[in-house]
């Protein structure tokens, strides 16, 4: 379950620079960290925090 979270970030961090990386370097967390401990811990970050947004759009879409 946290290879997807890591997965899902990193491939949000590369649409989000604009496909302009290697996404395969972005997977892999070849880049050095910015705001985290690692590369990789950024992008699980990243990854928990979009699907709490998604179940929360899904929660008030389908519940509200």
């Amino acid at each position: 379950m946290i290879q997807i979270a890591v997965l899902v970030g990193a491939v949000i961090r590369w649409l989000l620079k604009a496909c302009k990386t290697s996404l395969k370097d972005e997977i892999n967390g070849n880049y050095e960290a910015t705001w985290g401990k690692s590369y990789m811990f950024e992008n699980y970050l990243i990854g928990v925090l979009f699907a709490i947004i998604l179940v929360g759009i899904v929660i008030i879409i389908f519940f509200v």
